[in-house]
């Protein structure tokens, strides 16, 4: 083996290979042996090529039929994970809640239904991820339908999250809070508060509309200046976008430059949620009743207990595809919230703590260690969550043997086929060959989940790099994927030697 370079963090890059070796299995063959040499040579002169100190990586990858087969380094070391925390959050509800379980927006009332209701309609949320415009249409219809004529007002209940507003307190993630990866869980999570916006310029003037349109709700562009430039760079940062109350509505301003001749698209956070869902309450209330103005009230409900109609979510089984497969924020946010407010015992305390306990609690049943677990939202969008490599690796072990198996791999991408790993991973020896959550943020790449190699054995593997130059070690991690998709067991081993 040739000797190694020294890394340019000062830390010798064969310091890295020694402390590998080490943690390789001793009962290991020699062959095998060699070819974690091979393994750990190149992972380490990878490092050092993308100019990353050793203790940046940390990782662990067995085989699920010979654990004692394990490779690791640092498996005990608290990385954060980027999304790849998706799959804790995935796997304990689908043990908590199961697969069947479906997220509701109830339309409630006080009273026995009649034309001339004395009090409100409610419209309480309880966590539905999808919850949208044509949605609240149909609650509001089958309401109609019912002989409901008038409402005093209609109130919005979203207290099943305590919080029930986290934007009051919540600091924005990054620079774009608009976007949709920054969406802020909410138990009415109507249309996501999400709002589609088109703006299209000429040379001399620049008009825009929101879809879906909503009465009450007017887009100004007075404000704008037109000026040449790139029309693809142009984003609607927060500085260039002002509200005004007007006494019969809400102006969203624009301001600041927009490029000559030049047609934009975005569909973002871009008002209030309360206005958001006061505005499209009353518009639809408005359409279907004929009632001028319907007063829409925050305000929690729980003697309203005449369910009058509702819609659920689709099955957990369903969503997890967009969490693990799409890597969705939000949802994934919805999700382990609902870890929480599911329980009846401690409702008082705020949500994410009891979802917390929840997770917890769970690990703590299959007697797993999570002294290295920091949870925030369950989703890996974070600062604060952290995981060891060893922790990772042992709850996909569980899970592999869940009765909900299938449920969780069919939920993550599939090497080179599709979700985040569509375009990773498309050579012959590796495509199709592993299910795998990624995780990406400024300084954070990470990989976790399930490995086929050469003899058809399923491995387990959770690698992290963390580094404000994490994106640079991308190819250690598929590197480490790469090596188990070419092993094979050690009884096809000695059977090909004979």
């Amino acid at each position: 083996m040739r000797p190694l370079r020294q890394l340019r963090s000062g830390i010798a890059s064969s310091a890295l290979l020694s402390a590998l070796l080490l943690c390789a299995c001793s009962s290991s063959s020699a062959t095998q042996q060699v070819k974690q040499q091979e393994l750990l040579t190149q992972l380490s002169e990878q490092l050092h090529q993308a100019q990353l100190p050793a203790n940046a990586l940390a990782f662990v990858a067995y085989p699920l039929d010979s654990p004692t087969e394990q490779l690791s380094y640092q498996p005990k070391k608290a990385m954060q994970p980027a999304s790849t925390m998706k799959l804790v959050t995935s796997v304990v509800a689908l043990e908590q809640l199961g697969p069947g379980y479906r997220a509701k927006t109830q339309l409630r009332s006080y009273e026995e239904l009649t034309p001339q209701m004395q009090q409100p309609l409610v419209l309480k949320g309880l966590g539905d991820m999808d919850f949208t415009v044509q949605q609240l249409w149909s609650l509001l219809q089958q309401a109609y339908d019912q002989g409901i004529r008038h409402v005093p007002a209609i109130q919005i209940d979203r207290s099943w999250f305590n919080p029930a507003r986290p934007e009051l307190t919540a600091l924005p993630f990054d620079e774009t809070p608009r976007e949709y990866y920054n969406l802020l869980p909410d138990a009415l999570f109507l249309q996501r508060n999400m709002l589609g916006i088109r703006l299209q310029s000429t040379a001399d003037s620049v008009t825009g509309w929101f879809y879906p349109a909503i009465q009450g709700l007017e887009l100004v562009t007075t404000e704008v200046r037109l000026v040449d430039g790139g029309c693809a760079d142009w984003y609607p940062h927060p500085q260039q976008l002002a509200f005004k109350r007007q006494p019969h509505s809400l102006q969203l301003v624009l301001k600041g430059d927009f490029p000559k001749s030049c047609q934009k698209r975005d569909y973002l956070q871009l008002i209030n949620r309360v206005d958001f869902s006061r505005l499209l309450v009353q518009q639809l209330w408005q359409q279907i009743s004929g009632q001028q103005q319907v007063p829409v009230l925050e305000q929690a409900a729980p003697e309203a207990s005449v369910l009058l109609a509702e819609h659920q979510s689709r099955a957990l089984a369903e969503v997890l595809r967009d969490i693990n497969k799409s890597s969705d924020n939000a949802i994934t946010r919805q999700l382990y919230l609902a870890l929480g407010a599911t329980q009846t015992e401690g409702a008082s305390e705020l949500t994410a703590k009891r979802s917390e306990q929840q997770v917890r609690s769970f690990l703590s049943s299959i007697k797993l260690d999570h002294s290295s677990l920091t949870l925030e939202n369950g989703s890996g969008l974070s600062r604060t969550e952290r995981i060891s490599p060893e922790l990772m690796a042992a709850l996909l072990q569980h899970a592999h043997q869940s009765p909900y198996q299938a449920e969780l791999i069919s939920s993550m991408p599939l090497a080179g086929v599709d979700g985040t790993l569509k375009r990773r991973f498309t050579q012959g020896h590796t495509k199709g060959k592993a299910r795998l959550k990624t995780g990406t943020l400024r300084n954070v790449t990470a990989l976790a989940g399930y490995v086929t190699d050469q003899s058809g054995r399923t491995w387990v593997v959770a690698s992290f790099i963390n580094d404000p130059k994490a994106g640079r070690g991308r190819v250690v991690l598929d590197s480490l994927i790469e090596w188990i998709t070419t092993q094979s067991s050690t009884h096809e081993q000695s059977t090909k030697t004979q």
